[in-house]
């Protein structure tokens, strides 16, 4: 059902810190990702040529090469989602990390269980077990929110952290497959995972459902009395109280769905190319999804764009250490530089409102 009048004038009037569209912010990501990768490969490679070959084109050169990287994306849409569902109702949240890690470990952990009992059937199950662990992380940052107004920005990095290191232990020491030589879970049965859509590509269903989500979200935040509730509440809570919406659950709601989001993202991951839980496996996933989230301009729509840019400056950057001299962490530094490149006239503005 479309939102009345007064939602509707809601909803037209919340834009994002800067005013900045999401396909201006796109753009501008794109523009700086490519000057600062070939800037990279100029002065940090002996072989240059070799290195912008591998960085631009390896990730795309092939219809597997290209699929795997929307693959790659999948999980990061979905975990930059869950920012957005939080940051927009004003719960700025720094807990992803450790809730997709869980994630993938509950994942990894129940799916062999889980096949053995329902076959192939057990593959949504996993992922429902995954976000449950993502919403069990998220949960005393939104009971201390609810119950005491707890900073939600310190007690969830707190409590990831934490999650992070015991997730390590367990991985690393009662559950590791002593068989192999990485520190990983035992793999997973070829059935209990994300069956895969293109072969010799990785794809899977991932892709399709973190698309759907995003397209969910947009017609949530954009299209609902809802949604303008949550946004609203993330802005002044004082003046969506006085319009009646129901401020409460806004104070503990979006926290939970976003560990919900972010355990389902890590338990994409579990099931699909890695086919286990492997020790550090997020690989700085929570951090990757606010980058995401930020040059998509909380806009869900643009997620799966901005996830894909990431996706290409991990996969790109990895193909250029592997086929040239270029260091690996130089995807790493460049997304750094295009979320401040493209935070930078949001923080302009606001500074400007302020004076």
């Amino acid at each position: 059902m479309r939102p009345d009048l007064r939602t509707r004038f809601l909803i037209e009037t919340i834009h994002d810190a800067g005013g900045t569209k999401a396909a201006v912010r796109l753009a501008a990501a794109l523009a700086s990702a490519a000057t600062l990768a070939a800037l990279a490969a100029a002065f940090l490679s002996s072989e240059p040529s070799s290195a912008l070959r591998a960085f631009f084109l390896a990730p795309f050169g092939t219809e597997a090469a290209f699929l795997s990287t929307l693959e790659l994306a999948a999980p990061l849409a979905v975990c930059a989602l869950g920012v957005i569902v939080s940051f927009r109702a004003g719960h700025y949240s720094l807990g992803g990390e450790g809730q997709a890690y869980a994630g993938s470990f509950a994942a990894a952990l129940a799916a062999p269980v889980l096949y053995e009992a329902l076959g192939p059937a057990s593959v949504p199950l996993s992922i429902l077990i995954g976000a449950s662990a993502g919403a069990l992380v998220a949960a005393p940052s939104a009971i201390g929110k609810r119950l005491a107004g707890a900073d939600v920005l310190l007690t969830s990095i707190l409590v990831s952290q934490g999650v992070i290191f015991a997730v390590d232990w367990a991985i690393g020491g009662p559950f590791r497959d002593r068989s192999s030589n990485l520190v990983a879970m035992e793999a997973l049965p070829r059935g209990a995972l994300l069956p895969r859509l293109a072969p010799p590509s990785t794809l899977t269903a991932a892709s399709i459902v973190a698309l759907a989500a995003c397209l969910a979200a947009a017609f949530y935040f954009d299209r609902t009395r809802s949604g303008a509730a949550h946004d609203l509440y993330g802005r002044n809570q004082r003046f969506a109280e006085l319009q009646g919406f129901d401020v409460a659950r806004l104070s503990w709601a979006p926290i939970i769905v976003a560990g919900v989001l972010h355990g389902a993202a890590g338990a994409m991951m579990a099931l699909g190319a890695r086919a286990t839980a492997i020790r550090g496996m997020s690989g700085g996933i929570g951090w990757s999804a606010i980058g995401a989230a930020l040059v998509a301009g909380s806009r869900p729509q643009a997620l799966p764009f901005a996830a894909v840019l990431f996706a290409w400056l991990d996969s790109g950057s990895r193909q250029a250490s592997i086929l040239s001299d270029l260091p690996p962490d130089a995807g790493q530094a460049i997304k750094a530089v295009v979320i401040l490149a493209v935070s930078a006239r949001p923080a302009i503005a606001a500074i400007r409102r302020r004076r």
